[in-house]
């Protein structure tokens, strides 16, 4: 292969055309990483996709370092650095491949994790992880820098290549999963690094060399990538019995979805174990739908008929308390099995909405009865209900949440909410009231969680006396918690027992019944971090009810401290997040209890950990090049605050955006892809405005604080704006039609974006002056962010989204005030002022 690049270092401007490798290489990159997100998704768990993003920055991070410590032995032969822009996106092709098939052959079992005799082992399977994916985004990382090294001129046009690079990959790699599965996305981006590096090597001998490996690093992966689901997903048993068959894949980037069938797959209906009210009921073969390898819901062979353990089943319950030929809102339709059970229980009008569209689609393709049903609704509850507010059809009678809901996609999670409960709430008729499910399989808090969180809708809802309008009631496995418009009577309360007493049910919360003498019918000890004593030892348990006695009642005590029980709202709605991370010493200890569900938070512990010593190494270069960094102290204190703040600001307000707009579109795969990509490709362009104020940033410091301060000042009033009144605002636009809210969120975004391109470039560019300073800087923007997505995330679940934009403010405020410049000197006249 040829050595050198068709470009090499110069002082005049990098035209369009020899900025079209950077582009590629960055759009390659984040592919790279969305694509392995995707990859931990359905291998293991989404949760343990949080170190993709910590070993992209890690590269990128390692990348800067490195580029500082050679850019004096690279820039003293320009042959040097035309040789590395034409050797990197082989490098990279060859890292990408391997990392690829290395990645399949690491035998990762994030159950063992949690077990202290066999974690060790994992960790080093973690470690392995790294190793093979470090190399691929520490020559992306190094290439982009190396832009920065060579072309110090052109900072605004290469910092705006990279960007859209990256905000394009958002797009072009969320619209090809709609046709490729992510384990394939790898062979779509290796033909990309080699048309950058086509682009660069000009030499038919290099081109064709390039070609030849590009054609074996393709050849590679599919012969030896070998990845499939962890044998502790919830698809992998199903797979493997006999007879099983793939009905149907859907490619999605909200998941792979896959229809099995065979003789395992029943409904998933919660009975009574009472044999007598099952009336000899059989369980009903269905279809499974899985995505990602977990189970969503059931999808019927046929349609039903007669579904006699309706008068065993838990969610029955509701539909006796509520008037005769009831109007019922249904959210989520289990399959569709639900509008069936509704009827059969005797509801009048039914609604059923079934926001997620692949679930909505497959239920009308397995029941023909139900294409074009007009009962069904692919729409989000609080799109619906906003839509029909203040029309007759908006009263209903029960509003009966389905147990698999709250799985079946990532925008279920603001039905749980305080401000969901209260729009349920508001939509009731005078004796209406609202059935909500809660598994209580592993971790019991999760249903006090949701009695505090309803308790404080009914308070927002006006309700003086909360504690009369809840009912608790439960089986073995799951609880309903019942919100009612009016104070539950005697009567009610004595059908509530009777029901519970024939099916052999427990009632953990009856108003203003002490739960002390009732009889316990199935068992359910507490689970705690601590050693809580709820019950005396021996005795049958119902933890569920001592912990609402405990954390909810008057004159209990506060919950453990190694949980929290705030209730969910819509800017803090991660519903399974109650782990206090303050406690951590003791959730390690008993870490064998963790629910899955909170693994993402330690994870992001970890994450964060380990990217706070990594920008701690790379604060420490200055004290390794006294010569060139170290005698310029205030400019590598400048310096370290400027690009901290950019790292960690851009970060949190991508972040808070990306968690907005899937609200607001009730999509979480259009938000995400809408919010990045957009946020990204406005940076750029912003980015490339700054040119006019940092071309000349040399001569006049002056024009570069003047870009600065209107970019700073653009950020700092969308931050302001939104922690005041996006919460507000946005529930207003819910139930626009959705061409109308992608319009409104772009042009939302476009202001900020194009601010957000601005600093980066001008801080770059005022260390122009000082080359040394330019890839430690590159280097600390992305020690930072590596800092910031974990961090981000731990503040998001702990105290809601608004944290984000108002963590946004301070820090460019310090951006704003504290800018890379160096004080007038002899040798640089140009900088007075600064």
């Amino acid at each position: 292969m040829s050595t050198e690049a068709s470009f090499a270092p110069a002082t005049g401007g990098l035209g369009r055309p020899q900025l079209v490798p950077l582009f590629l290489v960055a759009l390659a990159s984040v592919g790279y990483e969305i694509a392995l997100t995707r990859w931990f998704a359905i291998v293991s768990w989404s949760e343990y996709g949080y170190w993709v993003i910590s070993i992209t920055m890690v590269g990128i991070a390692a990348s800067g370092v490195v580029l500082n410590l050679a850019k004096d032995w690279l820039l003293a032969d320009v042959q040097r650095v035309r040789r590395a822009f034409a050797w990197l996106p082989a490098a990279m092709i060859v890292s990408l491949a391997g990392g690829t098939i290395a990645l399949t052959a690491i035998d990762f079992n994030p159950l063992a994790l949690q077990n202290h005799a066999t974690m060790d082992a994992q960790l080093w399977r973690i470690g392995a992880y790294y190793a093979a994916l470090f190399p691929f985004f520490f020559l992306s990382g190094a290439f982009i820098g190396l832009y920065f090294v060579a072309f110090g001129s052109d900072i605004s046009r290469i910092y705006a290549a990279d960007l859209v690079g990256a905000g394009a990959s958002g797009i072009v790699v969320v619209a090809l999963m709609f046709v490729l599965h992510p384990f394939a996305l790898p062979l779509v981006l290796l033909p990309v690094l080699a048309l950058a590096g086509w682009l660069l090597v000009r030499a038919p001998a290099g081109r064709g060399a390039l070609l030849a490996l590009t054609i074996g690093a393709v050849a590679a992966v599919l012969l030896f990538a070998r990845a499939d689901y962890n044998e502790y997903k919830a698809i992998a048993a199903p797979l493997r019995v006999e007879g099983n068959e793939r009905l149907q894949v859907i490619k999605s980037p909200r998941g792979v979805y896959e229809v099995l069938g065979n003789f395992t797959e029943r409904l998933d209906v919660d009975l009574s174990n009472n044999e007598a009210m099952l009336g000899g009921a059989e369980p009903i073969a269905t279809y499974g739908l899985y995505a990602d390898g977990n189970r969503l819901t059931s999808l019927p062979r046929e349609r039903p008929g007669a579904l006699p353990y309706l008068n065993a089943s838990l969610d029955a319950l509701p539909y006796r308390l509520v008037p005769k030929a009831p109007a019922v809102l249904l959210v989520g339709s289990r399959g569709g099995y639900r509008l069936d059970e509704a009827a059969q229980l005797g509801a009048g009008r039914i609604v059923a909405l079934e926001p997620e569209p692949t679930i909505h689609s497959l239920i009308g393709q397995y029941r023909p009865d139900l294409q074009g049903d007009a009962r069904r609704l692919a729409t989000a509850p609080s799109a619906y209900l906003r839509s029909v507010a203040g029309q007759p059809e908006a009263s209903f009678d029960l509003v009966d949440i389905a147990l698999d809901f709250q799985g079946s996609s990532d925008i279920s999670k603001y039905s749980f909410t305080v401000e969901g409960l209260a729009a349920y709430h508001r939509a009731l008729s005078p004796t209406g009231m609202i059935s909500v499910p809660v598994s209580i399989r592993e971790f019991t808090v999760y249903a006090v969680k949701l009695v505090l969180t309803a308790r404080q809708a009914l308070r927002a809802a006006g309700v003086a006396d909360p504690s009369r309008h809840i009912v608790v009631y439960r089986s073995a496995w799951n609880a309903r918690i019942l919100l009612s418009k009016q104070p539950f009577d005697a009567a009610a309360i004595a059908a509530i027992q009777r029901f519970c007493d024939e099916r052999s049910f427990d009632t953990p919360y009856l108003p203003g019944v002490d739960p002390a003498g009732a009889k316990i019918w199935n068992d359910l000890p507490a689970v705690s971090f601590e050693q809580v004593q709820l019950g005396r030892p021996g005795e049958r348990q119902d933890a569920l009810a001592a912990e609402i006695r405990a954390y909810v009642l008057p004159g209990g005590q506060r919950w453990p401290a190694t949980v929290d029980l705030s209730p969910a709202t819509t800017d803090r709605p991660h519903f399974f997040s109650v782990l206090r991370l303050a406690a951590l010493p003791a959730i390690f200890e008993r870490i064998d209890l963790v629910p899955r569900e909170e693994i993402g938070a330690l994870v992001s512990v970890a994450v964060l950990a380990q990217s706070v010593v990594i920008a701690l190494l790379v604060l420490s270069l200055p004290l390794f090049r006294r010569k060139t960094m170290g005698m310029h102290a205030r400019l590598v204190s400048r310096s370290i605050a400027y690009f901290a703040g950019l790292g960690l600001g851009f970060l949190f307000i991508e972040i808070y955006l990306i968690e907005k707009a899937t609200y607001f579109l009730n999509d979480r795969t259009l938000g995400f892809s809408l919010a990045l990509g957009s946020m990204l490709l406005y940076s750029g362009i912003g980015s490339w405005w700054s040119g006019r104020f940092t071309e000349h940033a040399h001569n006049d410091a002056r024009l570069l604080r003047r870009g600065l301060r209107r970019a700073c000042l653009v950020i700092l009033g969308f931050c302001a704006f939104a922690f005041a009144f996006a919460d507000t605002l946005l529930p207003l636009g819910i139930a626009w039609p959705l061409p109308v809210r992608i319009a409104v969120l772009l042009l939302a975004i476009a202001p900020v974006g194009i601010a957000l391109g601005f600093p980066f470039a001008c801080g770059m560019a005022a260390l122009q002056p000082y080359p040394h300073f330019v890839p430690w800087a590159w280097s600390l923007n992305g020690a930072f962010s590596v800092v910031a997505s974990p961090l981000a995330h731990l503040l998001a679940m702990g105290h809601g989204n608004r944290v984000l934009v108002a963590s946004g403010i301070g820090l460019y405020l310090l951006v704003w005030l504290w800018p890379p410049l160096a004080r007038r000197s002899a040798a640089q006249p140009a900088l007075a002022g600064a």
